[in-house]
């Protein structure tokens, strides 16, 4: 009877045990062509813990964005994990949608009045020079200067040349030179150590400092300022897209040679 009742303990702590493995296992899911939303729903009801992290694929176009990519390691769909382990989910970059420059409207008057002499006044362009600087004639004193935009430092396109430069300068240049009307607007200091104007740029009413944040082309420098609060907002959004500037890979950079394409 004893030898009965011990067998029987022996095959009860057996199906415990087993059970208690099963429990502590996870199987991961089919995650492919997934969103980070459908991923967040489905990763919930498997009971996985997870954290999402950007790849570094080159994004074509708007249909690679937000889709799965892998999970961490050589993990696939129907391998087991345990309950306890934090597995990677790598997607694509996300889709910027965001944007709050609509909210930010020029708030003073500029007709008649002069950068140069004021602080604030329309100008002509003469050049863009890369994604944060360019060449404006006062169209009141008539004097060519140089000005470099407030709040933020896209990467480098002249002399340094760093991923994304390029199309931060470009996306500057097409604002810039398609533009009916350049307003510029000093905030603080007037100039820099290198003798540029500082300000903002308005370009048919737009703030075109804040929309390269929105646009990651740039994270926010922007502090003490009327506009800082929106610049932050802006630059965190972006940043959580993994977009250009927050980490994308740029595909028309050669990263061994330090050039573009």
């Amino acid at each position: 009877m004893k030898k009965f009742i011990y067998i029987l303990c022996l095959l009860f702590i057996l199906l415990i045990s087993s059970c208690t493995n099963v429990n502590n296992k996870r199987i991961l899911p089919d995650l492919t062509g997934k969103s980070r939303t459908q991923i967040e729903e489905i990763m919930e009801d498997a009971d996985i813990d997870y954290i999402f992290k950007f790849s570094d694929q080159i994004i074509e176009s708007s249909l690679d964005l937000d889709i799965f990519v892998s999970y961490n390691g050589d993990y696939k769909a129907g391998d087991e994990i345990d309950a306890n382990y934090q597995i990677y989910v790598y997607t694509t970059v996300l889709p910027i949608t965001y944007e709050i420059h609509d909210e930010v409207k020029m708030d003073f008057e500029y007709v008649d009045k002069s950068f140069i002499n004021d602080g604030i006044g329309e100008v002509e362009l003469v050049y863009s020079i890369d994604g944060d600087t360019a060449r404006f004639r006062d169209i009141i004193t008539g004097e060519v200067f140089s000005l470099r935009f407030l709040g933020i430092d896209t990467p480098e396109s002249t002399i340094d040349k760093d991923p994304w430069g390029k199309a931060a300068s470009n996306y500057t240049k097409k604002k810039l030179e398609s533009a009916k009307t350049i307003v510029l607007e000093a905030e603080g200091a007037r100039t820099e150590n290198y003798g540029r104007y500082l300000g903002f740029v308005w370009v048919d009413g737009v703030l075109l400092n804040l929309e390269l944040v929105e646009q990651a082309y740039s994270n926010s420098t922007l502090n003490n300022s009327k506009y800082a609060e929106y610049f932050s907002l802006a630059s965190s959004q972006a940043k959580k897209t993994g977009r250009r500037f927050f980490g994308e890979t740029d595909p028309n950079y050669d990263y061994d040679r330090k050039e573009f394409k």
